[in-house]
């Protein structure tokens, strides 16, 4: 097995509760505030088989109209589509502005097994996750309400990864695509990984490449840098295309979202441009 360097991203959930025994007549109250218009998203669990059986879960939810333009999402490794909702706000203010949203679990991630039964993740999963995205391509065929010719990917961390290479394979099926804080490197021979090598007709393009240009890692006396990773896949792809560069920001992945606005913002104007 391949041994792979990366970043980890813990995410600690913790919930609280209060508990009471029963009581008659108790009465919950609250402040009184004025009935705003709010909306309701219903976001469905589904799930799709890949092309070499694997069964993918999937978070969807879209608006209540017709021809919608749809957002795939791809979580960081070791993330799962869950992210998407608890780690950003991204989900619902992409549904807000008209998306629908399918974020799925790769691989070896959340409730989506790995091939074959086995129970380590290896290169190879990770090399293979644009099979799971064409299994949410072509399940989102068989929805009435999404326009297929308006599809995007946003991948964050290794999903920018992969988000970069399904939009090599998949040109006809993908309009655009936005990889953040893409990046991935072999352990010992710090090679870049899954970045397309190999493919055929592999000719990724329409993507926005967002970065924070602190964002690094020290592998012993070798630092390696997300900006020049993501700028080597920025130069292999076609137009239109863009490389934005967030300077004194460390934030990789979500937290790029979450902290720097101008991040967030440009993601939206890119969708709203290409998509």
């Amino acid at each position: 097995m391949s041994k792979i360097l990366y970043r980890w991203v813990w995410l600690l959930a913790v919930g609280v509760m209060g508990c009471s025994d029963s009581e008659e007549g108790l009465d919950i109250v609250g402040p009184d505030l004025p009935e705003g218009p709010g909306r309701v998203y219903p976001i469905s669990a589904v799930s799709f088989p890949s092309n070499d059986g694997v069964e993918v879960s999937a978070l969807f939810g879209a608006p209540e109209a017709d021809s919608l333009p749809v957002v795939i999402l791809l979580h960081d490794l070791g993330g799962n589509k869950s992210d998407w909702l608890g780690a950003t706000d991204t989900y619902v203010a992409l549904l807000e502005r008209g998306y629908a949203v399918l974020a799925i679990d790769m691989r070896g991630h959340g409730q989506t097994p790995l091939p074959d039964d086995r129970q380590v993740l290896e290169l190879i999963d990770l090399e293979l996750g644009f099979l799971d995205v064409h299994a949410a391509l072509i399940w989102l065929q068989s929805q009435s309400n999404i326009d297929v010719s308006r599809v995007a990917v946003v991948g964050s961390g290794s999903g920018g990864n992969v988000a970069y290479v399904s939009s090599g394979i998949f040109p006809e099926l993908i309009k655009t695509s936005v990889s953040l804080s893409p990046g991935l490197w072999g352990a010992s021979s710090l090679e870049p990984l899954v970045i397309g090598t190999g493919l055929e007709s592999f000719a990724p393009r329409s993507i926005l490449f967002i970065v924070g240009d602190q964002d690094q890692i020290e592998a012993g006396d070798v630092i390696l840098s997300y900006v020049d990773f993501a700028r080597n896949l920025e130069a292999r792809t076609a137009e239109p295309k863009d490389l934005r560069v967030f300077t004194d920001s460390a934030d990789h992945g979500f937290a790029l979202l979450n902290n720097v606005p101008e991040a967030l913002d440009l993601l939206f104007l890119w969708l709203e441009e290409n998509l």
